[in-house]
């Protein structure tokens, strides 16, 4: 608190908006310490399921927390209407993307177009995948090469997978690394398993997918209308791969171009736009006060 403070006064901050990001614990005690203006609690996941000591005291704090805060922006409509339960001022600004990062993707792509079919998973591999599902799709799709590119925190995923010679596991890269790689794909995957918590996610790599111009295929384990008619869902095994064999031959420059369009409208410029047209929402977090 007190270094804070202190690089407070180094830049002349005298009423600031504080925005927490996802730490109650330490917002209940700091609220009314920094002579803030206002402060909005920015949620981007389920807190019973933040790890060991937070899903078990998390959400005592959060309730505390969420009832004495001016506003709430979430990343998913579903954290938005669980949050209001307790806070009337409750906003959804949802994930976006790099747009321009990922579109590099699609650029290589025309250059040099994939020459195998090869479906690809970004991002940390843990026990939100549906490894069934995935193990289904290995075996069934022999000719298809499956990559994994980051983390692997779900032990039982390449213990499962390993064994067939069209799954590859990548260490984790740099995202200015990551164009060249995902110019090989065709299809992008989020094959989470449908529960409590991934019902409470949206999803970021959803936009960077299609900000490369790749087809996506899901599963309907959150609430994704905003794309419906551009992504494919699939709720078993047997679905899931029916998908991903209509997305491997949705590569019709039109098809491409609408995923391009959509992930740009989701891009982070727009996401900022968004909070901030909230910000504008809560009068004190931008009305000056009135000279005594």
């Amino acid at each position: 608190m007190q270094g804070l403070q202190d690089v407070m006064r180094q830049l002349r901050m005298h009423r600031p908006l504080v925005i927490n990001t996802y730490n109650p614990v330490l917002g209940v005690p700091m609220l009314g310490k920094l002579n803030e203006c206002a402060t909005i609690y920015y949620c981007f996941d389920e807190i019973t399921t933040a790890g060991d000591w937070m899903s078990r005291h998390g959400k005592r704090y959060e309730d505390a927390y969420l009832q004495r805060v001016d506003a709430v922006v979430t990343t998913s409509e579903t954290l938005r209407q669980d949050k209001s339960i307790l806070q009337p001022q409750t906003y959804c600004v949802k994930n976006g993307a790099n747009f321009e990062l990922f579109n590099l993707t699609r650029q290589l792509a025309r250059k040099q177009p994939p020459v195998k079919p090869v479906v690809g998973y970004l991002g940390s591999a843990d026990n939100r995948i549906n490894i069934d599902l995935m193990e289904h799709c290995a075996r069934t799709m022999p000719d298809v090469e499956f990559q994994f590119i980051g983390e692997v925190h779900e032990p039982a995923l390449p213990n499962r997978l390993a064994a067939f010679p069209n799954v590859t596991f990548i260490p984790p890269r740099q995202p200015d690394e990551l164009p060249p790689l995902l110019a090989k794909w065709s299809v992008g995957v989020i094959p989470f398993v449908c529960n409590r918590h991934t019902y409470t996610i949206y999803p970021l790599k959803i936009n960077e997918y299609l900000a490369s111009g790749l087809s996506v295929v899901s599963t309907p384990f959150s609430i994704l209308d905003d794309f419906t008619g551009v992504i494919e869902l699939a709720d078993t095994p047997e679905h899931f791969v029916q998908a991903l064999q209509r997305a491997l031959a949705d590569t019709t420059p039109e098809r491409v171009q609408q995923r391009v369009d959509m992930a740009q409208s989701n891009s982070w410029e727009h996401r900022a736009r968004e909070f901030e047209a909230i910000i504008q929402r809560v009068p004190k977090a931008w009305r000056q006060e009135q000279p005594a």
